[in-house]
């Protein structure tokens, strides 16, 4: 009798390891998919306000006003710039996460 009671101490208790197990590794994956999503949108926001400058840009040389002209194009360079380092930053992340997984598939 002990003998079938410590095999189904120890079925439970591998089940509920393989289920935290699991559960953590659902986790990760959707800390990984809101990560990605809130990324993309941060560079999807940073594209229109790239867009909106390029368009006030266009009104203010119509007028020549120069002072008004150097700002936009300043920030023109700020938003091309952070869109470009989001960018990299995103890739980074996912060169890190694939090589990660390649090393948990050698184990």
């Amino acid at each position: 009798m002990s003998g079938q009671d410590f095999n189904s101490n120890e079925k439970s208790s591998g089940l509920l390891e393989n289920f935290k197990l699991g559960l953590d590794v659902w986790l990760a994956e959707m800390k990984g998919i809101v990560s990605r999503l809130l990324g993309n949108f941060e560079v999807s926001q940073l594209e229109k306000r790239l867009e909106k400058e390029y368009a006030l840009l266009g009104k203010i040389t119509t007028g020549d006003v120069d002072g008004n002209a150097e700002l936009c194009k300043k920030q023109i360079e700020f938003f091309k710039d952070e869109i470009s380092r989001l960018e990299k930053e995103q890739a980074a992340k996912r060169d890190v996460k694939y090589r990660d997984n390649e090393r948990k598939m050698d184990i």
